[in-house]
């Protein structure tokens, strides 16, 4: 164990992290991901700090796989631009940068954040940006060529410890961001990490600034927790800590009628989704299917499955769902398979219209008539005019 110093006002050497060593913390380094170590070597070898941060270290302390790998660097964004030209900067919050790998995959990048200011677009130093995370378990940092971890907030006890302990102030925390009580509630159900005194309370407290989250990000975490593989027992807590009335508040006031359903359901996506079946759920339709049927089930809406109910169950679903906002794909798909294993033959899928481009409409035109030109007659003249 190394450790890692800073100076105080007074000019005065202090110990500022914990630098744990391989053996130490247990990562291999074959466990990250070969494109999250790519970003990170050419960042370094451009004369940047970079580290594999976030999600992914804790889920690796852990012992789980991570599913995404995240990247912390010295560099701004138009600089790792440059480094790393198949990317696309990002945000207005705060700028970020996504790197195209092979095979679609999106590595994200973010520049250390200053903690000086409330603009999140002020970059900073490591040490600075650790204090703008949000928990203890999520501000440690993957040194991918030393293979270390650099710890300032005692992030690894926590974890091994099984506790959830914020790094900002918890009056600014929700504050802030309300989507943190949705991430702290994940962080402890996939985790089996306890929540303090202070912080569920504070999130019961403070569940109601959900309310002023855009729906479009409200349903980017919706569909993490049905993807995530412990959805029901997720939703039970979300419910508990009064989340689930501002998250999702018609389901919130059916939750006692629909909860057999939804529990008999749910788990059966978490067990197909942490399966070793090889047909797992990727599509939004197909993981919307199994609540959609907890909920159909449960408010009585099987029995008014019909095909010529099927434009009207549509409007009823988004209505339910509010302010998550499925698209018409998603509900569509869900709700045609419903139908499919009830029995209920659905309507006849709408056809896209076509809209014929110019150039199919000159392939289709017939090729253009050529007309022969006539000849003009030469007007009579005196010497041509016939002689009496």
């Amino acid at each position: 164990m190394r450790y890692k110093y800073s100076l105080d006002r007074n000019g005065k050497p202090v110990r500022a992290a914990v630098i744990y060593t391989r053996d130490e913390h247990g990562i291999e380094i074959q466990d990250i991901d070969a494109d999250a170590l790519f970003v990170c070597r050419k960042l370094r070898n451009a004369g940047y700090e970079s580290y594999i941060v976030g999600g992914a270290v804790r889920d690796l302390l852990l012992g789980k796989k991570p599913k995404d790998f995240d990247v912390a660097t010295s560099a701004h964004p138009r600089q790792v631009k440059r480094i790393l030209p198949r990317s696309r900067i990002i945000g207005k919050r705060f700028r970020l940068v996504h790197v195209v790998c092979p095979a679609n995959k999106i590595i994200e990048v973010a520049t250390f954040r200053s903690d000086k200011t409330e603009d999140a677009n002020v970059f900073g130093t490591l040490e600075e940006d650790v204090r703008r995370r949000d928990f203890s378990c999520n501000a440690l940092y993957y040194d991918p060529k030393e293979e270390t971890v650099v710890d300032y907030v005692q992030g690894v006890k926590d974890i091994r410890a099984r506790v959830l302990k914020n790094i900002i102030p918890l009056e600014k925390l929700f504050v802030e961001d309300p989507v943190r009580m949705l991430r702290a509630v994940k962080y402890s159900v996939l985790g089996g990490i306890k929540i303090g005194w202070n912080l569920g309370w504070k999130i019961k407290a403070q569940s109601s600034l959900l309310a002023g989250i855009s729906p479009s990000r409200l349903t980017e975490e919706f569909y993490k927790i049905l993807f995530c593989g412990r959805s029901q027992p997720l939703f039970e807590e979300l419910h508990r800590y009064g989340i689930l009335g501002h998250f999702l508040p018609n389901l919130a006031k059916s939750y006692n009628r629909i909860r057999g359903p939804l529990k008999t359901s749910l788990s059966l996506l978490d067990a197909i989704i942490t399966g070793e079946e090889t047909d797992r759920p990727t599509d939004r339709a197909e993981v919307f299917y199994f609540l959609l049927e907890a909920v159909l089930l449960g408010m009585g809406q099987k029995e008014k499955a019909s095909r010529e109910a099927f434009e009207e169950q549509i409007d009823w679903i988004k209505d339910f769902f509010r302010p998550i906002v499925p698209s018409n794909r998603e509900c569509d798909l869900a709700l045609r398979a419903l139908y499919k294993s009830w029995g209920v033959r659905p309507p006849r899928p709408r056809m896209p219209r076509a809209v014929a481009s110019r150039t199919d409409h000159e392939a289709a035109a017939p090729p253009p008539v050529r007309r022969r030109r006539r000849r003009r007659r030469k007007s009579p003249t005196v010497e041509n005019l016939p002689q009496n």
